[in-house]
């Protein structure tokens, strides 16, 4: 499965919801790939990623992959940038600054294959894990809509704020572009909750009624252990395994393994 972490919005906690989820994942005995597709390459650098000079990166498959539209062979795999984290079990595909460079080619590229060339990099990779997780940039810029065309399910961090709900709109217009009006495979996720601020959490919870079916009962709470894991470069299990932060992204990968589950046991009735 291909999960996608989206919001158009910035800060709302993809980073930290991709690098986390993707690790407990791991820990619970299945096989992930990290894929980072965001310039700044948040999840590379917070996993203790370094890349060089030297070492391929999402960048170099993009850009292969764009021009076999035109040469009609691919210079480039996937599983050559692949790289391994710390955490056993867990793969990281890394981005860099240079991951910028798709974009321009991208959007010279048939408008047809624009957003399905994130897709076609994943192919040879999907057998081999039991789930592929894609971060994403803010925005719903042309990686973004590559990302939501390659996923089979889609998780949007929602920070408890007025601007994060318009956010979440906004995607879901782009998701059903993308993906059909009958695509309804997505969940939203709270994040940074404080739980002191009653009045605006039940003020945007109101806000959230139309797609109150759609959020998960984990609340990602705001805990300094993450910023600091996040400082560390390090996942939240590996720096405070006995924290709220690790207990928070702990309960959601319980969640969402479970409501994973139950989707794959109708789809094979």
């Amino acid at each position: 499965m291909i999960i996608g972490v989206v919001n158009n919005k910035g800060g709302v906690g993809k980073t930290t919801t991709s690098i986390n989820l993707s690790s407990c994942l791991a820990i619970n005995k299945k096989h992930v790939l990290l894929v980072d597709i965001d310039p700044q390459a948040q999840s590379t650098h917070g996993l203790g990623i370094a890349i060089n000079g030297h070492h391929l990166s999402l960048k170099d498959v993009l850009l292969a992959k764009t021009e076999q539209l035109y040469t009609l062979f691919s210079q480039k795999n996937i599983k050559d940038i692949i790289v391994s984290s710390q955490r056993e079990g867990l793969d990281v595909a890394p981005a860099d600054a240079k991951l910028t460079q798709v974009i321009e080619k991208l959007y010279r590229s048939y408008w047809f294959f624009r957003e399905t060339i994130l897709a076609k990099c994943l192919e040879p990779v999907k057998p081999e894990y039991d789930y592929i997780v894609i971060d994403c940039p803010p925005g719903l810029g042309v990686l973004s809509l590559n990302a939501i065309k390659a996923s089979d399910f889609i998780l949007i961090p929602c920070e408890m704020s007025m601007a994060s709900i318009e956010g979440v709109t906004t995607l879901l217009e782009a998701v059903s572009t993308m993906k059909g009006n009958g695509f309804t495979n997505y969940k939203i996720v709270l994040t940074l909750v404080n739980p002191q601020c009653s009045i605006t959490n039940r003020h945007v919870m109101e806000l959230l009624l139309p797609f109150k079916e759609k959020i998960l009962k984990t609340q990602i709470v705001r805990n300094e252990h993450i910023n600091q894991a996040q400082m560390e470069r390090k996942d939240i299990f590996t720096f405070a395994p006995d924290s709220k932060g690790a207990e928070g992204y702990s309960q959601l990968t319980r969640e969402l393994l479970h409501l994973w589950h139950i989707g794959e046991r109708k789809g094979s009735n």
